[in-house]
């Protein structure tokens, strides 16, 4: 538990360092499957607090606001949360249906999108994959099971009255292109 910790800890700093690069003030985590098992774990063995997650990872020190396990995040007219809730082949779909609200996730690592038109206007459900490493040496566990999943991230420009956009970006073989510029994360 304790190298688990330090290898998430060493990737909270490198996404520290590049939201300190940008001037990020405002910075949010939202607690997943796999680190609401870490607090389970503490609340069997209540003698070691140090290992819940909002300590664990040095939340408040690091200046995140945390929304725990199934709790919603709400930036303008767009809702976040881990993704867990509705699943299933349509999860997007399922999640547009159930909630009626633009939602954006991560739960099922795989990419979807789906809009439904409700009296108040237009609403979509995003799954945003996920940055896992995705090799069959990775994932044993999986016993060579084939899955949809798919390496992204997205791109949100909020705008006057809670307004947004959304650009998702898909990886592949480790190369992406933002706004017409390559990346390419093998280098």
């Amino acid at each position: 538990i304790e190298r688990d910790i330090e290898d998430v800890n060493k990737g909270m700093d490198q996404i520290d360092h590049a939201l300190d690069r940008v001037k990020c003030k405002e910075r949010h985590f939202i607690e997943g499957n796999h680190d609401n098992w870490l607090n389970r774990f503490v609340e069997r063995y209540p003698y070691l607090p140090q290992f819940r997650v909002k300590k664990a990872l040095k939340l408040d020190e690091r200046g995140y606001t945390y929304h725990p396990f199934g709790k919603f995040l709400k930036i303008g007219k767009l809702f976040f949360y881990h993704g867990h809730q509705y699943g299933g082949q349509y999860h997007a779909a399922n999640h547009i249906r159930k909630l009626g609200c633009n939602i954006m996730y991560g739960h099922w690592h795989d990419l979807q999108q789906h809009s439904a038109t409700h009296m108040d206007g237009p609403k979509s459900a995003w799954s945003l994959g996920c940055l896992k490493d995705m090799s069959s040496e990775a994932n044993l566990w999986l016993d060579g099971r084939r899955v949809n999943w798919a390496h992204a991230f997205a791109i949100i420009d909020f705008y006057g009255k809670g307004l947004f956009t959304v650009n998702v970006v898909q990886i592949i073989d480790g190369k992406c292109s933002v706004r017409g510029q390559l990346i390419d994360g093998n280098k």
